[in-house]
């Protein structure tokens, strides 16, 4: 699936919603990780949309961001560039 194919799946972008709720809030409170388990059980297709959006979170969070990597190092002896 593309992502304008996803831009458009009502349920990737449910299952998009739910994993990041999930993360950038610290957690499901009670009520929610109910309503969340009932939405996965209400068809295979949800859990698996659901996968693959955390399967992304995962990866998008081993990436880091482009400032977190420092300047490459130009070698020995080579401060005076500096």
């Amino acid at each position: 699936m593309t992502k304008q194919d996803k831009d458009h799946d009502p349920v990737w972008q449910i299952a998009w919603t739910w994993v990041r709720r999930q993360h950038e809030r610290g957690g499901l409170g009670e009520a929610a990780g109910r309503e969340l388990t009932q939405w996965l059980a209400a068809d295979p297709l949800h859990r698996k949309a659901y996968e693959e959006a955390a399967r992304l979170w995962l990866l998008v969070g081993l990436v880091p961001p482009a400032n977190d990597v420092p300047p490459p190092d130009d070698g020995p002896g080579d401060s005076a560039a500096r």
